[in-house]
């Protein structure tokens, strides 16, 4: 009888564990996130960033962050959590300024983000984020957004059109 609660209990609390796992696994889908500084006209060089809160590949390393260190691109795809933020600094090649600005994703994004792309760009003191869906943009479209993924179907959802 004792046997059969462990063995009862021990199915239970694995159950939960799967539960749990699957709850929490609930926010990672398959997308990719990038930058690249050398293309578009950019005049920044991206001192730290952060997708998200993860502490995987979608952000700066921490050695480069910390000693002021440039890092000019990034491209990650995979499995990983949605981000519901995004953080930028970066420093104006020409000026030497230093900019930092962080965007809320949450209702930026959309529910599905599968094989979706977060890019971002830099140029003065402007950070721009683009949304680049899995699909081709219709050729009566105006070609927005960065200069490599222009023909995929590409939305700014940062800064908003009515701030400019």
């Amino acid at each position: 009888m004792k046997t059969a609660r462990n063995v009862v209990g021990t199915i239970f609390a694995v159950a939960l564990l799967a539960l749990a796992a699957c709850a929490s696994n609930a926010q990672v889908v398959d997308h990719a996130f990038s930058f690249d500084t050398r293309y578009d006209d950019q005049d920044g060089e991206v001192l730290d960033y952060r997708y998200g809160d993860s502490k995987l590949p979608v952000r700066a390393p921490e050695a480069s962050a910390a000693a002021g260190k440039p890092v000019y691109q990034s491209n990650v795809r995979g499995p990983m959590r949605r981000g519901e933020f995004l953080y930028v600094k970066w420093r104006n090649k020409v000026s030497g300024q230093v900019y930092e600005d962080t965007v809320d994703l949450r209702q930026r994004l959309p529910a599905n983000m599968h094989d979706y792309r977060i890019h971002f760009t830099v140029k003065g003191p402007q950070l721009s984020v683009y949304l680049i869906a899995p699909k081709p943009r219709p050729p009566d479209a105006q070609s927005t957004g960065p200069r490599m993924y222009r023909d995929l179907e590409t939305t700014r959802i940062y800064p908003d059109a009515m701030k400019q």
